[in-house]
Formats: structure tokens, C-alpha cells, sequence
């Protein structure tokens, strides 16, 4: 026989104090005269033995009731036979070392906590038992059987890791191993999985497939005193343009995952030299956006960083961010049959850009990734090699800017329109040309007027191209004509592509010697600024462009501290490409600032976040947990609370047999056999 929770055993020295009541319990008399007390004696010599014997039955019952309470909290049972335990016997042990496992708990870290509970389970078991030891890292090196002293040993090396995986996963593991082991003769049985996690609610970790190799699993919850988080989920600018002197806005979002409101939590941000702290209202599992107003005052990559007080789960607290205040921005103007003159003069007034003009057949000479904007002036015919090189640079978020010509090609149009996402043109209108609404709630005019534009001086034109949308048409129209078809339009896919209905001939319009020209030709060269990523997820599938990666064998680093990191490049459309995608990345890399470098060179930075599943901590009920293994096929054996409890002694090897339910029964039986006496006795 074996014990659940042995130290309920010393609550049987309670059973010293019934016994010594037994003993002294003196009455008292009250003293009667009598002439003789001859009589008296005789009676109580008569009656003396049946009294012993009552208050020896009845403390018996007492003792025996109160005795199979105890033993019954002590939970006794009978493990598997010893026949059983001198066969090799193995068990699977999964410890969940995700981030969600740094809070505290009843008795410290939640993975502290689990790995003690891990060491323990060897205490009981025999000698011979192997173990297979697993962490989110679910690598080869995880697929080996431990003896007892090495799987103690591999026990205390488990860190934290930013790897995440869903319960599917870890089951698919764990089942696959089987299926290899039983393939390769190892095992004859299959054996049991004990499962330490704080079992995070989250939809990707409900089980879709059956496990049909894993007979049975012991989950061992660890549960936080506070299952409250703060962290700071994401941020963005208001606006694209990043110019010396422009203002800008910051938005950042922060997240309360707790069940109580917190007031004023302070946000410190950092962008470049300039420090701010910021205060968030944060209502119980809500968040709160908060924004800062400022000014760029130097050129070159800033680099920023938000971050937040948050007494657990530290790895979500900081978001690490940067991005280029350009000096310049370049411009490629490729001017057709119909060009005007106008669209060159419009950028050539402004020192921040840097204008290239050329003709439609030096166009395949220049590389379109060195520039931020491209302007199609006045063309009628779009060559296929030209439209091809559109299309790339379109996929790679350049902007490009179209103004048709007089007598354009709609063969060759279109199929660049279509390619861009455009509307397709469908011959020349001249009917209810008058420009006459512009849509200032898209995000595109942020920045341009100052209030509602009541009595703005709009162009006249005479002549447009009649543009319908297709099926691969994504685009929103910004200024219309007063016939409902559009003047100015916009791409809304990944790309930024903009489209003029009307050539700037005079034939056409006027649209040139209006002032809304320039304010448009500008606004589309301020929004054109090509910026990398502001910041890349750990382990995504997001990637960095490097625009003047050297060519060769020469590696490029990631470095930050000690760390530094060789990622995967790769190339596309003629551009190199960092990839922090995959498992290496997330073992490797931690959230911060990187200097990318090649040749001992400095070749820009990069900024690294950790992915935010786990930030919102949410744990699932017992039943939830219950219910999710036995939608995979799995018997669930009793669902245990590790969180204030150090011996995992119950999770016996093989199968046991529990009594204590017996032990309840008797003492029902004891009590009600007491209360028999005393009733009878008092008959």
C-alpha cells in the first residue's frame, strides 16, 4: 500500500486526546446521607463492568471513525503488481517552458515549479523506469530515452524558450514517437504522457486529429497567483511621410489581459534622444491606444522602443521599433509622346527630390527598385517589357504614378492597369466632366487641407478616359467627376498605384495650371517614401530588403550584444532579402535593435519583436482541459493542481488501485455505531 499524502498520517496523534478524556474523566458527586450504604455498594459493584465495557465500545467507535478519516484524506492505494515492475517501463513527460510559464505561482516561477514536479516523479517510481523528456524546442535531440539520473539532469537544463506550440503539436510529437518506437521494437506497451503547463485557452490548442497511440495523459496544471498581463501588443504611424521637419504620430496599443482595472500605468517610449512617458487607462481585459505628437528633427534610422512595467511575463513588456528620416527621395519620370513638361518643374521646385527623366526606350536601362516613385508622363503605348518591370516593382510596394497620353493603346494599357489593380480604360467620354467631388475621408488626403475644403478651385476638363473596374480591379476613387465616374484613382492592394483619367494636354484639361495639381503630384511623392519594415516578428514569414547588399559568398550578421545571428537571405526581383524565419531564428535571436553588417560593414538595422500569442493569458477550466484530450482520441487520467504542491508521487507507474473511498465508508459505519451505543445504553 501507498500514499497519496502521507503527512495526513500525523493527524492520527490526535487520537491521544479521546483516549486521555476516556481516562480522567472524573465526575462529580453529590454527597447523600444515608443511615447504611450496604445497599448502595451492592448496586454499583453490580453495574461497575457493563460501564466499563459502554465507554470501551464507545471509544472504540470514536477512535475507528476518526482513524478512517484520516487514512481516507491520506488517500491509500495499491499500485500495479510487482510482476509488473521488473519489466522496463517508460513514460512520457512533457514541460511546457513557453513564456506564460515565467509567472509566479504558489511556490515561485510556474516553470521552476514544473520542473520540481518533474524531478519528482521518479521518487516512486522503479528503478528500471525510462523516461522521454520534451519542451516546446520539440527537436531530435528530444526523442531519446533517460535513465532516472539523466532525466533529472536534462530536467534542471530547461530555460525559457519563445518557441510556442499548440497542444496539437506537442501531441503530434509525442504520438509520432510512439508510432517509431513500436516500429523499431522498443516498447511493447504504449506508455502514458504526464502534461506540466499552465494550459493556455487559445483556439489553435483544441485538438483536431486522433491520437490513437497515446493511451492515456496526466495533465498537471500550474496555475498563477495573478493571471493578469500588461503588455504592449503593437504600434504604427499615423502617416507614411517621414521628412525632416514634418510632425508625426505615434500610436500604440497596450493590453490589459487582467480581471482588474488598472489607472495611469506608465508607458515609457523612446524615439531616438527624445524620451516621453505616457499613461494608459487600461479597464479589466481591455486596452487603450495611446498616441504622441512630434517633430522629425534629424535625418538617418531612428531607432525606438516602448515599453511598459508589468511584474510577470517580461518578455511582452518592450516593443522595439525604427524607421529613416530620408534626406531625399528619388523620383523616375519616364515621359511618353504626350509628356508635359509640368510634372517634371512640379518635383524640380522641391530640394527633397531627387528628379531622373527619360524617355520610354531608356526605360529598360534603369533599375526601378532605386527609386521611390515612378511617373508614366504622358505615354499612349506601354511596352510589355516595360509593363513586366511595373509589375515587379508594384509587388515590391513601389508607387507608381500614371498620367495617359492623348491617343493611348487600350490593349497595352489595360494590361498594365489590370496588373496594378486599376480600373481598365473603355474609350473617351466628354459628357459631365465637371469635377466636382474629391473623397476627403480616405486616408489618402490626411494631411493636405486644413479642414473641410468648401471652396476649392477645381479643374475643367474636356475630355476623359472612361474608366470601368474588373474583376482584378482593387481601387478606391479619390476625386470623381460629376457623371459619378472617377477622375483620380488609387490601388488599395499591397502596392501603391495612382491614375489619372484625363491626359494633361490642353486638349483634355486644365488640370495643370490648377493649384490641386501640384498639391497631388506632391501628396503622392510624400506618401511614395519607400520605408522597410518598422519591425519584424521573431519566427515570422515577414522579411527585410537590403538595398545594397554586396554580391558573393559573404555572409550578412544580425548582431546586437553577444548575439549574433546569420540569417537566410534570399532574392526577388532582383533584391536581397533578410528572412528571420523558423526555429533557428527564434532559438537564436531575442527581442531588440540589430545592426545588419556584411564585410565588417554596416549595412542598416533591423528591428526584432516576440510573437504576442501568449500574451494574452487566459487558462483553461479543468473541464475544458478534460474535454479537449478526449476530442484527440486520449483517456484523461485525474486532472491535478500543481500550483501548491510539491510531490507528484500519485503518477504511479502502471495501474493503481485507490481505497480511500472504503476507508470513508467504515467511518460512516464507525459513527453510526457509537451513536447505536449511546442510544442503547441510555435504554
Amino acid at each position: 500500500m501507498k500514499w497519496v499524502y502521507p503527512e495526513f498520517l500525523f493527524a492520527l496523534l490526535v487520537l491521544v486526546i479521546p483516549i486521555l478524556i476516556h481516562l480522567f474523566h472524573f465526575r462529580k458527586y453529590k454527597t447523600v446521607y444515608f443511615s447504611s450504604i450496604a445497599f448502595v455498594k451492592s448496586v454499583e459493584q453490580q453495574q461497575k463492568n457493563p460501564r466499563k465495557i459502554k465507554h470501551l465500545l464507545i471509544l472504540l467507535a470514536r477512535i475507528l471513525a476518526f482513524t478512517c478519516l484520516v487514512i481516507a484524506f491520506a488517500q491509500p492505494y495499491f499500485p500495479s503488481s510487482d510482476s509488473n515492475k521488473k519489466d522496463i517501463q517508460l513514460i512520457g513527460v512533457y514541460v511546457d517552458n513557453s513564456f506564460s510559464m515565467s509567472r509566479i505561482g504558489g511556490q515561485g516561477e510556474l516553470l521552476a515549479q514544473a520542473k520540481t514536479l518533474a524531478e519528482s516523479i521518479v521518487e516512486k517510481a522503479p528503478r528500471n523506469t525510462q523516461y522521454v523528456l520534451f519542451t516546446n524546442e520539440l527537436s531530435g535531440n528530444e526523442k531519446q530515452t533517460l535513465t532516472q539520473v539523466k532525466f533529472v539532469d536534462q530536467v534542471g537544463k530547461i530555460n525559457y524558450s519563445p518557441i510556442y506550440r499548440s497542444r496539437e503539436e506537442v501531441l503530434s510529437f509525442w504520438n509520432q514517437w510512439i508510432e517509431d518506437a513500436q516500429k523499431e521494437g522498443n516498447i511493447k506497451s504504449k506508455p502514458t504522457l504526464v502534461f506540466l503547463s499552465d494550459f493556455q485557452k487559445d483556439k489553435s490548442n483544441q485538438p483536431t486529429k486522433k491520437f490513437k497511440s497515446i493511451p492515456s495523459v496526466s495533465p498537471l496544471v500550474l496555475n498563477p497567483q495573478n493571471t493578469g498581463n500588461l503588455y504592449i501588443d503593437t504600434l504604427w504611424f499615423e502617416t507614411p511621410i517621414q521628412k525632416m521637419g514634418s510632425s508625426q504620430t505615434l500610436s500604440i496599443r497596450v493590453v490589459n489581459s487582467g480581471k482588474e482595472a488598472i489607472e495611469s500605468a506608465i508607458v515609457n517610449v523612446q524615439i531616438g534622444k527624445m524620451k516621453r512617458d505616457l499613461f494608459a487607462e487600461l479597464p479589466a481585459f481591455g486596452s487603450d491606444t495611446l498616441q504622441l505628437n512630434y517633430f522629425n528633427q534629424e535625418a538617418g534610422i531612428v531607432n525606438g522602443k516602448v515599453s511598459i512595467n508589468d511584474k510577470q511575463m517580461t518578455q511582452d513588456d518592450s516593443f522595439f521599433f525604427n524607421y529613416e528620416v530620408k534626406k531625399n527621395s528619388s523620383v523616375l519620370i519616364i515621359n511618353g509622346e504626350d509628356a508635359v513638361n509640368n510634372v517634371g518643374i512640379v518635383y524640380g521646385l522641391d530640394d527633397f527630390y531627387k528628379v531622373k527623366e527619360i524617355t520610354t526606350n531608356q526605360a529598360s536601362q534603369e533599375n526601378p527598385e532605386e527609386y521611390d516613385l515612378i511617373v508614366l508622363n504622358g505615354l499612349n503605348q506601354i511596352p510589355s517589357s516595360l509593363s513586366t518591370s511595373l509589375e515587379s516593382y508594384h509587388q515590391e510596394l513601389g508607387s507608381i504614378l500614371l498620367i495617359p497620353g492623348t491617343n493611348v493603346s487600350p490593349t497595352g494599357w489595360n494590361a498594365s492597369l489590370e496588373k496594378l489593380a486599376l480600373p481598365t480604360i473603355n474609350g473617351i467620354q466628354t459628357v459631365g466632366l465637371s469635377v466636382q467631388k474629391l473623397n476627403i475621408k480616405d486616408p489618402f488626403f490626411q494631411g493636405i487641407f486644413e479642414g473641410k475644403p468648401d471652396n476649392i478651385s477645381l479643374p475643367a476638363v474636356a475630355k476623359a478616359y472612361r474608366l470601368i473596374n474588373n474583376s482584378k480591379t482593387l481601387s478606391s476613387s479619390l476625386i470623381n467627376y460629376q457623371n459619378g465616374s472617377p477622375f483620380f484613382v488609387k490601388s488599395t492592394g499591397k502596392g501603391a498605384s495612382y491614375l489619372f483619367s484625363t491626359s494633361l494636354k490642353q486638349e483634355f484639361s486644365t488640370f495643370t495650371s490648377n493649384q490641386l495639381f501640384s498639391t497631388l503630384l506632391l501628396h503622392v511623392g510624400n506618401l511614395s517614401q519607400r520605408q522597410n519594415p518598422y519591425y519584424l516578428i521573431i519566427g515570422s514569414d515577414g522579411s527585410y530588403p537590403l538595398n545594397n547588399a554586396a554580391a558573393g559568398d559573404n555572409p550578412v550578421h544580425l548582431k546586437q550584444g553577444t548575439i549574433d545571428y546569420i540569417p537566410v537571405l534570399f532574392t526577388k526581383n532582383k533584391r536581397s532579402y533578410i528572412s528571420v524565419q523558423g526555429l533557428e531564428a527564434i532559438r537564436i535571436l531575442e527581442a531588440g535593435n540589430y545592426n545588419i553588417q556584411q564585410e565588417g560593414k554596416n549595412k542598416g538595422i533591423v528591428s526584432m519583436n516576440y510573437n504576442r500569442l501568449e500574451s494574452q493569458t487566459a487558462e483553461s477550466t479543468p473541464e475544458e482541459i478534460k474535454t479537449s484530450f478526449q476530442q484527440a482520441g486520449i483517456q484523461v487520467n485525474t486532472i491535478q493542481d500543481g500550483s501548491n504542491w510539491n510531490s507528484a508521487s500519485l503518477l504511479e507507474i502502471g495501474e493503481s488501485y485507490d481505497i480511500w473511498i472504503w476507508f470513508v465508508f467504515f467511518a460512516g459505519i464507525f459513527v453510526l455505531c457509537e451513536m447505536a451505543l449511546l442510544i442503547f445504553y441510555k435504554k
